[in-house]
């Protein structure tokens, strides 16, 4: 009879357990943790925060769109773009490549060229240079775009801008994947536990104690997810690092001298933060916030900057939602549009 009991309230545990799971997965998390049906931001997925997911599906209705290097099969260009996840459609969705939105606003052919892995952007924008690649493509403007912080240490590290590469050398190169679907979760998982968890514990931390996400009431509705007024943001050590800009900054220098050898004209876009850019509608905000922009700007160039962070205030003072997605560290389509109406390559 008691070996009986024991069987009995195993069964039940179990099936307590695996129904609660199912119950958590159906409910909510299986559309925060998998990409099955809709495409959706990081922040959101790693803080298991349902009430900021933005779900959407890729799209283009542009009329114009830029070619990836992969596609490419001859022609000229007038703007070369390299960068990161944010120009590489990190975000997904609607128009998720800002360089359809230069091809579309600006009439402009748009190459986009992915970075490597074993490359920074830079040397590779030198080494192409130099091994004589852009002399087919006839480029006016090579637009090198990377997120606010994302230079350290690659960008503004020494770089050897008389390398050169023979094509078949640049074929092995291995191009980062921005793309990558997130691993296949059962209905039985840890993250069905973490997000009750979480759940509880945003109530008390901003980043419930243990999440590399934080989550900070905003002073006015920001977003269209169900919870409009929470910014959700990764938060970085550095805040300013003179040095390292100096470097970032004389190297972009020493390439656009390079580029203008051959009559093209060097854009850097760095693409600013969120903590960055919501920090002053945030409520009682008690974490110091960059000066990124501020520190470059006052650094002489001979290359051209797109201040992304100038840009985007204007519609964000002005109330207009969802510049960056909710659940994401990326900007959405808006921030694309306003930022290539603002800015004019000719």
């Amino acid at each position: 009879m008691r070996y009986r009991r024991l069987v009995l309230t195993f069964i039940a545990a179990l099936a307590l357990f695996a129904g609660g799971n199912y119950l958590v997965w159906k409910c909510w998390t299986e559309a925060l943790l998998s990409d099955r049906q809709y495409q959706g931001g990081d922040l959101a997925r790693m803080g298991y925060i349902d009430t900021s997911k933005q779900y959407r599906k890729n799209s283009v209705d542009l009329p114009r769109r830029h070619v990836e290097l992969t596609d490419y099969t001859g022609g000229t260009f007038d703007v070369i773009t390299i960068g990161d996840s944010f120009s590489n459609g990190g975000a997904g969705g609607r128009n998720r490549f800002y360089q359809d939105y230069i091809a579309s606003i600006n009439g402009m052919n748009v190459l986009n060229i992915p970075p490597f892995k074993d490359l920074d952007m830079l040397s590779t924008i030198s080494t192409m240079l130099n091994s004589g690649f852009f002399d087919s493509l006839h480029p006016r403007y090579v637009l090198v775009s990377c997120h606010e912080w994302s230079f350290i240490p690659a960008l503004a590290s020494p770089l050897d801008f008389s390398t050169s590469m023979k094509p078949e050398d640049f074929k092995r190169l291995k191009p980062m994947d921005y793309n990558v679907p997130h691993p296949v979760v059962n209905f039985i998982n840890t993250g069905n536990a973490k997000f009750v968890l979480n759940k509880l514990l945003y109530q008390f931390s901003d980043h419930a104690y243990f999440s590399r996400v934080y989550k900070r009431k905003l002073k006015k509705p920001m977003f269209t997810a169900p919870d409009d007024e929470s910014l959700l943001f990764l938060r970085t050590k550095t805040i300013s690092d003179h040095k390292a800009l100096q470097s970032l900054n004389d190297n972009l220098n020493n390439l656009a001298d390079r580029l203008s050898t051959k009559g093209i004209t060097l854009v850097f876009m760095p693409c600013v933060d969120k903590f960055t850019m919501y920090s002053e509608f945030l409520v009682d905000n008690p974490y110091p916030v960059s000066t990124f922009f501020e520190d470059l700007n006052k650094l002489p160039k001979r290359y051209r900057i797109i201040n992304t962070k100038n840009i985007l205030l204007d519609p964000i003072r002005r109330g207009e939602k969802d510049i960056f997605y909710a659940d994401d560290t990326h900007w959405s389509w808006k921030a694309s549009e306003a930022i290539f109406n603002y800015y004019q390559f000719n």
